[in-house]
Order: structure tokens, then C-alpha cells, then sequence
């Protein structure tokens, strides 16, 4: 059984050894290469996200010149494996079990990239080269909403609300029957969570056109009071609404793997629409950006080996790969059967 991750920087491995990247400010990468070992004959699909350093952000001269290179690797790399469109859906349902993984691309974070309401025109430019998932904040450094960190109690923006109106507008523009856009929540702080989630409960048919994920990172319970966006309040508002969460197996999310499970026990005791269960949790490994991975939980092969035989057949299957497959699939234009059969 492999695993469906919901975000990793895998280009991030190549951080010592490319022009790319400011190689000074990824000198703790190289202490956690293991983290990918194995990664792509142990995953199905990753989300392959685009992401650099604050600081190597602000050296970029042109940002988005940057991303596009940034994007450029990951064509490259993931040539014929990328989920772009429903014929790619197709060939990735075809593959053997023992085949390569397939990636689906992200962005980590808007935070160099939206500074403005012009910078939203190139959103559709992103949308047609097969990004799929808009995580909207990183850090502090933000203008579309605070970020899960000390200080920062801003909520959603004006510009991140048009931000979210703009990716609804391009799903609009593609149809039922097309790819569309996933909004991911990872890094907004508890207000803008909030609001985040308000603007989905005020029109209930966005979530017929937007996905919604909180791709990786931790949740707030009674014995873990962190910084996080997933207060427990924002946790029973997500649930209700099919978000999919990701859980990130390291530090600084959880200490060990007994907390890790503790935390797919508490999400799963919140109703996901309506039903208590464990559907709608995923696993977002982080790996890479993790400061440090758990024990039995260092890569992708005993991850899901610790999966495998710490929950139930069925849970563990749905947790390494069934509820984020349905998520990340859609987003590649695989059409659910209530919209195929026409259904509002």
C-alpha cells in the first residue's frame, strides 16, 4: 500500500547543489535526506510543492520568474507523472502498484508572490500550467492573512478574500467536468482559519468548485495547546464541511508516535459531515522542511508500516491513501459521480 501525501518539498533535496537556491540558508537539509529515502516507490501521489526559505524568497529579483523555475524542475523531474487533467487521472489508474510515484503540483505559501491586488492576474497563468493546490500563507510575511505564529492575530485580508473569490472564479470558468482548484489552510493562524472557512459556510456550493485541505501540521487538543489554525472550534467547522486534513510525523508537530496517533484519534472523533470516523484524514509528511522525523516514522516505508499496524486494515488504508486519493484526484479533473449525474 502506498502513500497519497498531501505536501512535500521534494525539490528541496537539491538545495546544496543547484544555482536555484541559496545553498547557506539549506545547510540543515542535507541531516534529513532520509527523510525521502525511498519516497517515490513508497508514495502513489505527492503533492509537490513549491516553496523556498523566507529569507531566499526576499534575494529573488523577480519571484515569480523564480517560481516558474522552480515549477520548470518539477516538469522536468516528473516528466509523464504529473496530475494535471483527466487523461492523466487515467494513465495513473492504469499504473502497476509496483510503478513510480506521480506528483500533483503546490505552492507553499503566497507570501513573495501576492503583494497586491494586480499579482491575483496571475493565478489563471498557474491554473493552466497545472498547479492545483493554493496553500495561501507561510508566514508572518503574508498580505493575504496571518500565519500560526506568535503575534500574528490578523485574519483573512481583503486581498487573501480576493484571492479565494479568484480561484472560485477559475473553477467557474472550467466546469464541473475540469480540474479545480484545492485551498489549503496549513499555516493560517486561528483567525484567519476562521474566516477562511466563514467565507465556504456562506456559500456552500463553493465547495461543489474548491477543495478544501489543511495539507500538513498539527492540531490543537486539551493536552497540546499549540500555535495552529486547527483550534478545536476550526477542527468541528472543517469536519463538518469535508475538509481533508494532513498530519505531519516530526517535530515540530508532534514529539513521538504515540502523540501522532493520539492526534488521528482526536480528529477522528470529530464528526466529518455529520459522521464520526476516520474519514477525511490524510498524512502531509512535511519531510524535508520536518526539523526532525519520529522514530518508526522516518520515511515513507516505516510510516506506512507504523500505519499498517497501529489502526485497523480498513483505517490504515484510509488514512495512507483513500481520503486524500479523493481529494488530490478531483483536483485532476476525475469528475464525482453526484456531479456526473448532474446533481447541483
Amino acid at each position: 500500500m502506498r502513500l497519497i501525501d498531501l505536501h512535500c518539498n521534494w525539490a528541496l533535496q537539491y538545495a546544496g547543489e543547484t544555482c536555484q537556491y541559496d545553498a547557506a540558508a539549506y545547510a540543515d537539509v542535507g541531516t534529513r535526506l532520509d527523510q525521502v529515502e525511498g519516497y517515490l516507490t513508497g508514495t502513489g501521489i505527492a503533492v509537490l510543492t513549491c516553496g523556498r526559505r523566507a529569507g531566499d524568497w526576499t534575494q529573488q529579483p523577480d519571484a515569480w520568474k523564480t517560481l516558474g523555475e522552480m515549477i520548470a524542475r518539477y516538469e522536468a523531474e516528473f516528466s509523464g507523472r504529473l496530475l494535471i487533467g483527466p487523461d492523466d487521472v487515467t494513465r495513473w489508474n492504469a499504473e502497476p502498484p509496483d510503478g513510480i510515484g506521480w506528483g500533483i503540483l503546490g505552492i507553499e505559501g503566497f507570501d513573495a508572490l501576492v503583494r497586491a491586488p494586480d499579482d491575483l492576474d496571475r493565478l489563471p497563468g498557474l491554473f493552466r500550467r497545472g498547479v492545483r493546490v493554493f496553500q495561501l500563507v507561510e508566514t508572518e510575511a503574508s498580505a493575504l492573512g496571518g500565519a500560526a505564529v506568535p503575534g500574528d492575530d490578523r485574519g483573512l485580508t481583503e486581498l487573501g478574500r480576493a484571492f479565494l473569490d479568484r480561484l472560485d472564479g477559475l473553477s467557474r470558468a472550467c466546469g464541473p467536468s475540469e480540474p479545480c482548484p484545492v485551498v489549503d489552510l496549513a499555516d493560517l493562524n486561528s483567525r484567519a482559519t476562521a474566516e477562511v472557512l466563514a467565507w465556504f459556510e456562506s456559500d456552500r456550493t463553493r465547495l461543489h468548485r474548491l477543495l478544501l485541505v489543511r495539507s500538513h501540521g498539527t492540531i490543537e487538543t486539551p493536552r497540546r495547546p499549540v500555535v495552529t489554525g486547527l483550534s478545536a472550534e476550526n477542527l468541528r467547522r472543517f469536519r463538518a464541511l469535508g475538509g481533508v486534513v494532513g498530519l505531519s510525523p516530526g517535530l515540530p508537530f508532534f514529539d513521538s508516535p504515540e502523540e501522532f496517533r493520539d492526534g488521528i484519534e482526536a480528529i477522528a472523533a470529530v464528526p466529518f459531515r455529520g459522521l464520526a470516523g476516520y474519514m477525511g484524514i490524510g498524512i502531509g509528511t512535511d519531510f524535508l522542511n520536518l526539523e526532525q522525523s519520529l522514530p518508526h516514522l522516518a520515511n515513507v516505508s516505516r510510516l506506512t508500516e507504523w500505519l499498517a499496524a497501529n489502526f485497523p486494515p480498513d483505517v490504515a488504508a484510509s488514512l495512507i491513501c483513500g481520503n486524500a486519493r479523493k481529494h488530490l484526484i478531483r483536483a485532476a479533473g476525475e469528475v464525482p459521480s453526484h456531479l456526473r449525474r448532474g446533481h447541483p
